[in-house]
């Protein structure tokens, strides 16, 4: 069969997939933190680093090895990633520390955190082909799930995140586990994730913000009892009862 430019194109997501993208700069220029899949066809976002000073990339955290490649994403997380135009699957966004030395992300509603300054100091080999392994200094984060858009503090002990509503911090160190913002009995009111009309409407796709001393946080809270709310029915599924959706 011929290999069509309107195959291509769909086979790539518009030839989007394999390409690096959301860097992150560490301050002394060292490292060079990055999204990218291993190919131009696979839809399987990795988390990878590049050594300034060697030029060579070390593959942070697959998927894959991390047993959660296909795993989708809770309502919350699937929510953002359509608002943002996210198509591609795994890492699709991460956070990082003032310095660039921890990475943050989620994955199928947990979170994930990875030292980068031991990643860079490993002996991978890598030129751009997967071959300088991470993975190992990955570890999961004990946090409530499904956790949404997790984020580190500048100093790199805090992990903020959003589960049910509600906008809670994890300290690295400990594991405590805290509540900043709750919705308490009111399921439609929530804390720290962009409501519809700032991610559709205004290009505001975050919904909290670490002060640079990380002793204070910024939070949106988004209040969507006046909104109309519609019911949306399943055509091919008609015995199955109707979402519900506050649209504005």
């Amino acid at each position: 069969m011929t290999d069509t430019f309107p195959r291509q194109n769909a086979r790539t997501q518009r030839f989007t997939l394999g390409v690096p993208r959301s860097f992150q700069i560490s301050p002394d220029g060292d490292r060079i933190v990055f999204l990218r899949s291993k190919g131009g066809s696979d839809p399987v976002t990795c988390l990878w680093l590049l050594d300034a000073a060697t030029a060579v990339e070390h593959l942070i955290a697959d998927p894959a090895e991390l047993g959660v490649a296909g795993d989708g994403p809770d309502a919350a997380e699937k929510a953002r990633r359509e608002r943002s135009r996210e198509q591609a699957a795994g890492i699709v966004a991460f956070g990082c520390d003032a310095d660039v030395r921890l990475a943050v992300f989620g994955l199928a509603g947990q979170v994930y955190a990875a030292d980068l300054t031991a990643a860079a100091a490993g002996s991978g080999d890598g030129h751009g082909d997967g071959a300088g392994h991470g993975a190992s200094g990955v570890r999961e984060v004990p946090v409530l799930a499904p956790a949404a858009d997790p984020r580190p503090d500048p100093a790199g002990r805090q992990v903020a995140y959003v589960c049910d509503g509600a906008l809670r911090v994890t300290d690295l160190a400990s594991g405590e586990d805290r509540a900043i913002a709750a919705p308490g009995d009111a399921p439609e009111i929530s804390f720290g994730l962009a409501e519809f009309l700032a991610a559709e409407e205004m290009g505001r796709g975050r919904g909290y913000w670490w002060a640079p001393d990380s002793a204070a946080l910024l939070v949106a809270r988004v209040d969507e009892s006046p909104v109309q709310r519609w019911h949306i029915a399943d055509p091919s599924n008609p015995g199955r009862p109707p979402a519900v959706v506050r649209y504005p």
